[in-house]
């Protein structure tokens, strides 16, 4: 079916646009068409471990094996069989399989691609575009699937983070939830616990997340929340106490044993550990109170 047609079938507006030249490059379209490249939607129908998909990205951007898993073009004649339209004019609703469609694309205000004609383009409001896929036949996943650009870099590097971190929120396909929590959160905190999840294999929650950065006093924390997350699959009861008020409290009572660790002397550590346990009715982590005591008699 054409797109035109099946946006008739639906009764979702858009605008037609009839093109001077044939076009198959994202580029040319987007000219012909008078919108930006990242408003093209490119549509590749990809075989990803013996089942194929149909990918939809902007036009400027480049699938990613890192993110959507190694995986490789079909060949013209089986797109055709697939979709009933010729290499370069498959549109984002000309098949039934299973839809991944690039998270970008869905930032923009409006969105382009071919009806299935070479000359023919249409183009869509992104809220129109997204209610054609709701009412599809073929299941679809808005996620991040693209090959990440220097420019990506510099965004991230505007909003704090150092090369590395930014490379790793891109590289991981995590710069959604990063931006979903970096507003209100420690960037540092929410890049380590973007890392946990990932690390352990738990899908992003949004409510979760915020709750155990909301909580965590320290990385360390943070990450035996997220440990207990993944063990229970749910949050443990939230402490009756703060360790970082415990500590001071210690260590404002007893100025004599903190005097005596820091000249030295390692029992008075244990001491002072001994005596947050007991402020907190036991509840604390023996290694984060120990932790905390020797930050603040450090700094």
């Amino acid at each position: 079916m054409k797109a035109d047609d099946f946006l008739d079938e639906k009764g979702l507006e858009y605008e037609i646009v009839h093109q001077d030249n044939p076009t198959l490059d994202c580029d040319d379209a987007a000219r012909e068409r008078g919108v930006e490249t990242s408003q093209i939607a490119k549509s590749l129908i990809v075989e990803r471990d013996g089942e194929k998909f149909h990918c939809v990205l902007p036009g400027d951007r480049i699938l990613s094996a890192g993110k959507f898993g190694e995986h490789r073009l079909v060949d013209p004649e089986e797109s055709l069989e697939i979709t009933g339209q010729e290499s370069g004019t498959v549109h984002p609703f000309s098949s039934e399989l299973k839809h991944f469609v690039d998270q970008r694309l869905l930032e923009e205000n409006r969105i382009s691609f071919t009806t299935g004609d070479s000359q023919k383009g249409v183009i869509i409001d992104t809220e129109n575009f997204r209610e054609g896929l709701e009412k599809s036949d073929f299941d679809f996943e808005v996620s991040d699937i693209v090959e990440f650009t220097e420019e990506d870099i510099s965004e991230l590097e505007d909003e704090g983070l150092d090369e590395e971190e930014a490379r790793f929120v891109l590289s991981a396909g995590i710069e959604e939830q990063f931006r979903e929590l970096n507003t209100g959160f420690d960037t540092g905190l929410v890049i380590g616990l973007l890392e946990e999840f990932r690390r352990h294999g738990l899908e992003f929650e949004e409510g979760v997340a915020e709750e155990v950065l909301g909580r965590a006093e320290r990385e360390t924390h943070m990450q035996k929340l997220v440990q207990a997350y993944e063990r229970d699959g749910e949050l443990p009861d939230e402490k009756d106490f703060s360790l970082e008020e415990a500590v001071d409290q210690v260590l404002e009572g007893n100025p004599e044993a903190v005097e005596d660790y820091r000249n030295g002397k390692d029992s008075a550590l244990n001491y002072l550990l001994g005596q947050v346990m007991q402020e907190t009715n036991g509840q604390a982590d023996g290694g984060e109170a120990r932790q905390a005591i020797e930050e603040k008699i450090g700094g």
